[in-house]
């Protein structure tokens, strides 16, 4: 009988988690600037680079097109270096697979690298609520994501998990942050491996045991 029991219990908190539906995981393919800038100096060069993300969210190689729209201004070559000519304004374009991502890069007195973090606004994707804000960033070398003080969510949940990708749909070729440490209030999470800050568009978080969807947020920029 009071295994019974125990098994009920179980039931009773992972219902929740069960009876979530997982979508296809499926995602529309892009290209993008990996690591962007605000401003290039006069006379310096850049070397920029991009990332192709195929329809399941992952990395995946493609040959690269780079295209200035001002080359009086800034030229650069096809393997993304680029030159600061004079002042002014262009466009980069960067292409693969049919697919484009474009920046406006100004060329000035100083070169300004871009900004050194990242934010989403978290929403619940379930039966369970999820909120707050979550900021991706930079700190001597350091990648950190931090959830505000206005995060919360339930202890109800089993097994909940923060995850970087860039597909909503699955965690199969996500990055794994780690178990979220408390359903509410600010928190930072260190991550060990080196990635760029635009290596990855969304936050995620997951019931991992079951691999079931509960919210996530878009990083911006």
């Amino acid at each position: 009988m009071k295994q019974i029991h125990i098994l009920i219990f179980i039931l009773v908190i992972f219902q929740g988690c069960i009876g979530t539906d997982v979508v296809e995981d499926f995602v529309q393919a892009r290209v993008s600037v990996e690591n962007p800038i605000q401003s290039l100096k006069i006379g310096d060069t850049y070397q920029f680079s991009a990332m192709y993300i195929n329809n399941v969210g992952e990395s995946a190689s493609a040959d690269f097109n780079w295209m200035s729209s001002n080359e009086e201004v800034l030229t650069i070559e096809n393997d993304g270096f680029a030159t600061a000519i004079k002042k002014g304004s262009a466009t980069i374009t960067v292409s693969a697979n049919g697919l484009s991502d474009e920046m406006i890069l100004t060329i000035a007195d100083t070169t300004i690298l871009n900004l050194n973090s990242r934010t989403a606004e978290l929403k619940t994707v379930s039966s369970y609520p999820l909120s707050g804000t979550a900021t991706l960033k930079k700190e001597s070398g350091t990648t950190i994501l931090e959830l505000d003080a206005s995060f919360n969510t339930t202890s109800a949940l089993p097994g909940l998990y923060v995850y970087l990708s860039n597909n909503t749909n699955s965690i199969s070729n996500a990055l794994e942050v780690g178990m979220v440490t408390s359903f509410s209030g600010a928190q930072s999470y260190k991550i060990t491996e080196d990635i760029s800050l635009s290596a990855y568009s969304h936050v995620l978080f997951y019931c991992k045991p079951f691999l079931v969807p509960v919210g996530n947020g878009e990083l911006k920029p």
